[in-house]
């Protein structure tokens, strides 16, 4: 079943071709980690400012940021039929990468859903970049001091998700003197770094772009790539550091009511908010004095009244101060999916550990990441919750459409997880405006209430489930 459309909805698609890389980004460079096992978690074809216009029809900033920072890496291209041609003759690394992005051109040109074959022919374009980088790697000395070609062999092995050709190619671009893409390069060198799964030298290349270049919306998605990749581990210190970089940048904007501009486009001020409710998080889990009050000042500003990013905002910084305190329920009523039906199900709050992951069909890095989190919850505690409005941003009302599409994923989760459907007003009370996520309570009180934006984000779940309050 194809997600509901909704007229605004960020959309995220899984791709079966190979394996591949995750969250808050789809042919936005993904990692190969237990999360994904498939070549593309997420895309959006979102701004950052779009993606954070409203609950229900959102997945969260970062997704959209993620796709976002990809195509700010891209240098324009046209999308030439060049499918089927790929074998006539030898590419160049520029050549080859045209091809590789123009099913991704063609499936970003249409709005707001993808569709099956939009998903097919994305696909097809990463697994093709990445066939044809390891042909063209196998003899980079042919581009020696070719500017052009080293720099599109590196944006070709990104796409393609083969992170140390990329790693190689960019690095001998960058020993070109003054080359012309070297901010670029930074960037496309930190996610490569990223897939290889060595943050400390993503950020050595971050903390030379600082050096060299303005604080902009770019830089800051790199870092947050970073935090999303050390925060909850051993690098936690790492993922701490780059929180204050990036506070020291943001935090003068948002009490000036300013989002973060770049030379291909902006962060949102929602964007910024939500990223710095996310570091008071660490720096809490830390024992850290932590921003929640001079962030809980920031959304009380008047300049923030009747805007866009006020909601989101309100949302995000809700969500962490409620962390520590009762649920707002002592438990909940919904629907299960039973072999005849939905079944009435109240689960309680009051006693015990349970987790919650509030999802939606169109959020579809859901199944792995609750496959992942199951792993490490008391037996049966594990609820994936959704309510009819959040699929369809309509009233909040039976779907069959979602119905088909809930059954589908419950037969994916393991046995000891069950989809509960509950009134789109518990997912209010939680505020739960984006997806997945996930919600600790251990006897009545939240544990924890966070975006599920990665193997970090994860990490920090576990590490709540464990008992130690988030931290590594």
């Amino acid at each position: 079943m194809q997600p509901h459309r909704t007229h605004a909805a960020t959309t995220e698609s899984k791709f079966a071709v190979c394996s591949c890389a995750e969250r808050r980004g789809a042919a936005e460079f993904g990692e190969c980690s237990r999360i994904e096992k498939s070549l593309i978690t997420q895309v959006s074809f979102q701004s950052p400012s779009e993606a954070a216009s409203s609950r229900g029809t959102r997945h969260g900033d970062k997704t959209s940021r993620k796709l976002t920072l990809f195509v700010w890496l891209l240098v324009p291209v046209c999308a030439y039929p060049l499918f089927g041609q790929g074998n006539a003759k030898t590419l160049s690394p520029a050549e080859a990468y045209k091809a590789a992005l123009a099913p991704f051109t063609e499936a970003r040109s249409q709005p707001n859903d993808l569709t099956d074959a939009d998903k097919y022919a994305l696909g097809i374009g990463i697994a093709q970049a990445s066939r044809d980088c390891l042909t063209l790697s196998s003899d980079v000395s042919s581009l020696a001091g070719d500017a052009k070609e080293l720099f599109a062999l590196g944006q070709l092995c990104i796409f393609g998700q083969q992170f140390e050709p990329a790693r190689a190619a960019l690095v001998s671009y960058l020993a070109i003197p003054q080359p012309p893409q070297r901010e670029q390069a930074l960037l496309l060198l930190a996610r490569a770094f990223l897939g290889l799964k060595e943050p400390d030298s993503a950020a050595g290349q971050v903390r030379t772009l600082l050096l060299d270049y303005p604080y902009d919306a770019r830089i800051h998605g790199a870092i947050d790539q970073i935090i999303d990749s050390s925060e909850g581990g051993p690098r936690n210190i790492l993922a701490l550091d780059l929180c204050a970089t990036q506070n020291a940048a943001t935090l003068p904007l948002l009490r000036k009511r300013i989002a973060l501009q770049g030379t291909e486009g902006s962060a949102s001020a929602a964007t910024l908010f939500a990223d710095s409710v996310r570091c008071a998080a660490l720096t809490q889990s830390s024992n850290i004095l932590d921003t929640l009050e001079d962030l809980a000042a920031i959304v009380q500003m008047p300049h923030w009244a009747g805007t866009a990013d006020l909601a989101p905002m309100q949302a995000a910084l809700d969500r962490q101060q409620m962390v520590g305190k009762r649920a707002p329920a002592v438990s909940l009523r919904g629907w299960v999916l039973g072999a005849n039906g939905l079944v009435p199900r109240t689960v309680s709050l009051k006693r015990g550990t349970e987790l919650l992951v509030p999802f939606t069909l169109w959020s579809p890095s859901t199944p792995d990441m609750v496959r992942d989190l199951a792993k490490y919850a008391p037996p049966r505690s594990t609820y994936a919750i959704t309510s009819w409005r959040a699929n369809t941003g309509r009233e909040d009302v039976r779907s069959n459409e979602v119905l088909e599409g809930l059954r589908s994923w419950q037969r994916s989760f393991p046995k000891s997880v069950s989809i509960l459907i509950v009134p789109d007003g518990v997912l209010r009370d939680f505020h739960s405006d984006v997806f997945p996520a996930g919600i600790l309570v251990r006897d009545g009180v939240v544990v924890s209430n966070l975006l599920l934006s990665g193997e970090g984000a994860e990490r920090l779940v576990v590490n709540a489930l464990a008992g130690n309050g988030g931290a590594p």
